[in-house]
């Protein structure tokens, strides 16, 4: 009777301590922030050809981590998430689902999508407190040519491949006002 008691106080305690054990596991290691984003707006030259509703962000990713990152894929675009609004509802993408031309493919050729062949070339190491810079471009995926007021923000995830201990890292949001044609431009 002592071992079916002392069973049943273990099962008991086993219980009680679970939930107590999943939140410490989960907990700092896994949310940590490696790095943070901030934007701004690159001014583009008239006299390079660029109109005035072309818009260019300057992305920061800094290592606010104490250890050395590796992350080839740190300058390239498509590891981020632009996130538009306009006038505070979604903006529309410029050749959003835009129909392919489907091309043959040779017997015995596997075929890649566009988000397959996507192939990070640097090899980045950024020490703690470290800042890289690079460009992307709103304007390519976004028709910012409506007057309007526009938000943006970019993020992107901490781990991409485990979805579940990943976080997403949001930059600032910066505005930028498109005004109505005939308008004089915000100062």
């Amino acid at each position: 009777m002592k071992f079916v008691n002392k069973l049943s106080m273990n099962l008991i305690m086993l219980m009680l301590l679970s939930p107590a054990a999943t939140f410490f596991a989960q907990t700092p290691e896994s949310q940590a922030l490696k790095f943070t984003l901030t934007i701004e707006e690159e001014q583009l030259s008239a006299r390079a050809g660029y109109l005035p509703t072309d818009h260019e962000l300057l992305v920061k990713y800094t290592n606010i981590s104490d250890t050395v990152q590796r992350d080839p894929c740190v300058v390239s675009p498509w590891e981020y998430k632009l996130v538009v609004l306009r006038d505070g509802t979604p903006a529309e993408k410029r050749n959003a689902h835009k129909k392919k031309t489907e091309e043959p493919v040779p017997p015995g050729a596997i075929k890649l999508e566009l988000d397959e062949r996507k192939v990070c070339s640097a090899t980045d190491r950024l020490s703690p407190g470290q800042s890289v810079k690079f460009p992307l471009w709103v304007s390519s995926e976004y028709d910012m040519t409506a007057p309007g007021t526009y938000d943006i923000t970019v993020t992107r995830e901490t781990d991409p491949w485990n979805p579940e201990k990943s976080v997403t890292v949001k930059s600032n949001t910066l505005t930028i006002v498109v005004p109505e044609p005939g308008a004089s431009a915000p100062q």
